[in-house]
């Protein structure tokens, strides 16, 4: 045995993921963990996931907390193939590049701090000391508020400048900003006067119980408030018929299963089909900055997935040119690593147009909200039996409500339904293409 300790780092989480939140320990210190078992979860702005261990012997101390947020690439615990081997009580952490800038004891004397936004970019920001270390969320906040982070102290780990940092120095300056709303546009709702009694806690005279949101509750929710505030949601549904989609799952399901160890969906088929309507109308698969329009050649599907702790949308990249079975086969390996926290990070980035499923639920028909900075996302409500007329006679025919929510500053209403009326088209004239 030896006593040779062996780092566990807090991994690369993606391209611009910084940090990640520790959700949960799956193994204690002192015991036995093997290389490439689960370690711990982890949770990011992009993902939740486990990270699995990179060496084998015994956990021998661990430096976060669960709930702890911590910078990629610090040290988060020692493993050693000797249960007696003894770690150091602290680490350090690593040197930052810069040193983050550090705010006066007084309020600027000038205006300069609210005249000078960050760039829009993805640049560095910079203090006299160098890039300042903050995150996409941050910087957004102070660009729509016109802020110089220059001016702010960082208080997060190594000098990071955090929301709460922001929110605090504008209290100080007296809330001297241009547009603080958009303050507002970052919290899900304001404080509720609730009254503390006997060690009880109640809202307009009813008992209530207070559990802070998951950490991916948390990021939804400022994703959804985000997205309201910024794009113009317009709905438009359109009945189809799924009788041929139906007919052609049934002739080769069987089939399908003996050769790819995995059942052919309704999903694989509406996805299939979602995305060659996307190639009829680009438009639904573009983004906006500002007033300018970003065309994207690929077509990245997002498949949104309902999980126990909230909802995650994995993306099956360069979906353009897929077969039916490709296509099927990358959206069940990625919903079931989803349901097993299995994805990487990169695996939930880079999506160009969504679809949800409520129908699975039994949902007819709903209004969901556009996964920025997408301008689309497709609502497939649920197969029903229903009598319709065809060629002046009654048919009990699968029909299905399938809807499109669009940004209208890039969308209208006549691109929204041109959509619909392709996808219609496709799915009712639907060739299975296995």
């Amino acid at each position: 045995m030896t006593d040779k300790l062996e780092e566990v780092l807090m991994p690369s989480m993606g391209e611009g993921v910084n940090e990640a939140t520790l959700v949960k320990w799956l193994k204690n210190v002192g015991d036995k963990v093997e290389k490439n078992e689960a370690l711990l979860e982890v949770s990011t702005d992009k993902v939740d996931t486990e990270i699995t261990s990179p060496h084998s012997g015994f956990l021998i101390k661990t430096y976060a907390k669960e709930q702890d947020t911590v910078m990629v690439n610090n040290i988060i615990a020692y493993i050693s193939e000797s249960a007696d081997a003894k770690a150091p009580d602290t680490v350090a952490a690593p040197t930052p590049s810069s040193p983050a800038s550090v705010e006066s004891s007084t309020a600027p004397s000038s205006q300069a701090p609210l005249t000078t936004p960050p760039p829009a970019s993805h640049a560095p920001i910079m203090s006299q000391n160098g890039p300042i270390r903050t995150s996409p969320l941050v910087r957004k906040m102070a660009r729509d508020m016109n802020l110089n982070l220059a001016a702010v102290a960082g208080r997060g780990l190594n000098g990071r400048i955090t929301k709460p940092d922001v929110l605090n120095f504008i209290g100080k300056i007296g809330g001297q900003i241009q547009q603080p709303q958009a303050t507002a546009a970052m919290s899900t709702s304001a404080s509720l006067a609730t009254e503390k009694q006997g060690g009880k806690e109640y809202l307009d005279g009813v008992e209530v119980r207070r559990e802070p949101m998951t950490k991916m509750r948390q990021l939804i929710a400022d994703h959804m408030v985000q997205s309201v505030q910024t794009s113009p949601h317009v709905t438009t549904t359109f009945e189809m018929d799924l009788g041929n989609i139906v007919k052609q799952r049934e002739q080769n399901k069987e089939a399908f299963k003996r050769e790819h160890n995995f059942n052919l969906t309704y999903t694989h088929f509406l996805a299939h089909a979602t995305v060659q309507a996307i190639k009829k109308n680009m438009v639904v698969n573009v983004s906006v900055d500002h007033h300018d329009v970003l065309w994207k050649d690929d077509i990245n599907l997002g498949i949104a997935v309902a999980l126990e702790s909230g909802l995650i949308v994995p993306v099956v990249k360069q979906s353009n040119d897929l077969s039916l079975s490709e296509l099927a086969y990358k959206i069940n390996d990625l919903v079931t690593r989803a349901r097993g926290k299995k994805l990487k990070p990169d695996e939930v980035q880079g999506g160009t147009f969504s679809i949800t499923n409520p129908g699975l639920y039994g949902s007819l028909n709903s209004n969901p909200i556009i996964n920025q900075p997408q301008v689309a996302i497709l609502n497939v409500g649920a197969i029903i039996k229903r009598p319709v007329v065809i060629n002046d006679d009654i048919a009990i025919r699968p029909l299905i409500q399938i809807g499109l929510t669009f940004d209208h500053r890039v969308v209208d209403g006549e691109g929204g339904a041109k959509y619909l009326a392709d996808l219609k088209e496709i799915i009712e004239g639907y060739e299975a293409k296995l």
